[in-house]
C-alpha cells in the first residue's frame, strides 16, 4: 500500500505554489515544466541565445542542482520508492510502459500546452477555464489509464512488470545525471556574470532595448530561487515517487483500501498559494487592490510586463492533448517535473526510455499543432 502521508504532502505542495509564486510576482512568467524542458528540444537556439529565455537556464540549472544536493547531504533515498516490488498492489513500469509514457506525456502536454504545473498549479490559481478543462480532462485520463493497467489487466503483461525489473541507479547512469547537471549549471554561470549594455545614446529607444536587456538578467534570480523551490517540493510531497502517483490515480484502491490520497493535498496546497501570488497581480485578483503589481517585483517598469496566458479558446487541442497526457500520466506516474529528479539521480529507465520519447513525443505533437493551425 502507497502510505497517504497529509502532512508532507501539504507542506510539499505549498513549497510548490510558492515556486510558481516566486517565478511570477517577480519575474512574471509562468512556472511550466513541460513548457520550460521541451524548449531546450523544440527551439533549442532560441532558448540558448536569446536573452529573454535564459531564465529557463537558471531554473533548470537550480532544479537539478538541488536535487543533487538533497540526495547528496540530505537524504540519499528521498526519490527511492520502497513501494515498487514491496507492495503487490502498486504496478511497476514495464520498459516499454515508460517508453509509451513518456511519448504520451510530451505529445499531450504540446498539444494540450502544458501539464500538472501549468494547467493545474497556475492556470486553476488564475480561474482559467481552459485549464479547468485541461484538469477535468488529464485527471480523467490518468485515472482510466491507471485503473486499467492494474496488474489484473489485459495490458499488463506489456506495460507493466515484475519486482525483478526495477531499475535503480548504478554509477555509470548516476554519472550521467551528474554530468547533466554540470552541463546545464556551467552554461547559467555565464548568464549570472554578464553585464548589461549600457545605452550608446540618450534616445528613448536606446534606453528601452537597456531596461530590456537588464530585466533579463534580473530574471535569473528568481528563475534559480523557483527552481530550487519547486524541486524541493517535489521531493518533500513524495511526488518524485511513481507509486505516490499510481496510488490516487488507481481507482481500484477504493475496494481494497490502498488508495493514496496524498496527491490531492499535494495540488490544493500548491493551488492555495498559488492563487494567493495572482491576488497581487492587476486584473487577476478576485477583488480590486488598489496597489495591484503591473509589473514584475524584480524588474524595471519601462519594459518589465508579466507574461500570463489570456488565452481563453478551449478546443479540440486542448481536450485531446490534455487526455493523451493524462493516459501517459497514468500509464508511467511521471510528470516531467518528478521525471527530471528522477533522471537527475540517475534512474536508467526514465533517462533512456522515457525522456527520449518525451522529446519525440513533444516534436510531434508541436508539429501537428501547427498543421493544424494553418489549416484553420
Amino acid at each position: 500500500m502507497s502510505a497517504f502521508t497529509p502532512v508532507s504532502g501539504l507542506l510539499g505542495g505549498s513549497l510548490i505554489g510558492l515556486s510558481a509564486a516566486t517565478l511570477l510576482l517577480f519575474s512574471g512568467d509562468i512556472l511550466g515544466a513541460s513548457g520550460i524542458v521541451s524548449s531546450f528540444v523544440l527551439t533549442p537556439r532560441k532558448t540558448l541565445t536569446e536573452s529573454s529565455q535564459q531564465w529557463k537556464l537558471s531554473f533548470m540549472a537550480a532544479f537539478l542542482l538541488s536535487v543533487k544536493a538533497y540526495v547528496t547531504y540530505i537524504d540519499g533515498d528521498a526519490l527511492v520508492d520502497a513501494s515498487l516490488g514491496a507492495d503487490p498492489k502498486i504496478s511497476i513500469v514495464s520498459p516499454l510502459g515508460y517508453i509509451v509514457s513518456g511519448f504520451l506525456v510530451g505529445f499531450g502536454t504540446r498539444m494540450g500546452n502544458g501539464c500538472t504545473s501549468g494547467h493545474g498549479i497556475c492556470g486553476l490559481a488564475r480561474l482559467s477555464k481552459r485549464s479547468l478543462v485541461a484538469v477535468c480532462s488529464f485527471m480523467a485520463s490518468g485515472i482510466l489509464s491507471a485503473t486499467a493497467c492494474s496488474p489484473s489487466c489485459p495490458l499488463s503483461p506489456y506495460l507493466r512488470s515484475t519486482p525483478d525489473d526495477v531499475a535503480l541507479p548504478t554509477a555509470a547512469t548516476a554519472f550521467v545525471g551528474s554530468v547533466l547537471t554540470s552541463i546545464f549549471c556551467g552554461m547559467a554561470i555565464p548568464r549570472f556574470m554578464q553585464q548589461a549594455p549600457k545605452p550608446v545614446s540618450d534616445s528613448d529607444t536606446d534606453k528601452i532595448k537597456n531596461d530590456a536587456a537588464i530585466n533579463d538578467t534580473r530574471k535569473l534570480g528568481p528563475a534559480f530561487a523557483s527552481g530550487s523551490i519547486f524541486a524541493l517540493g517535489l521531493i518533500i510531497s513524495g511526488m518524485v515517487k511513481s507509486g505516490k502517483i499510481y496510488g490516487f490515480l488507481n481507482f481500484k484502491g477504493f475496494a481494497d483500501r490502498s488508495w493514496d490520497g496524498t496527491l490531492m493535498l499535494v495540488m490544493g496546497g500548491g493551488l492555495v498559494v498559488s492563487m494567493a501570488s495572482y491576488q497581487f497581480v492587476k486584473g487577476f485578483g478576485l477583488v480590486d487592490i488598489s496597489r495591484a503589481l503591473t509589473c514584475p517585483l524584480a524588474l524595471k517598469k519601462s519594459t518589465g510586463k508579466f507574461s500570463v496566458p489570456t488565452n481563453t479558446i478551449i478546443d479540440a487541442n486542448l481536450v485531446f492533448g490534455s487526455a493523451i497526457f493524462g493516459f501517459g500520466w497514468g500509464i508511467g506516474g511521471l510528470c516531467p517535473g518528478p521525471a527530471i529528479a528522477n533522471a537527475t539521480v540517475g534512474y536508467p529507465h526514465i533517462l533512456f526510455r522515457w525522456w527520449p520519447a518525451f522529446f519525440v513525443g513533444s516534436f510531434l505533437g508541436q508539429k501537428l499543432k501547427e498543421l493544424i493551425a494553418k489549416k484553420k
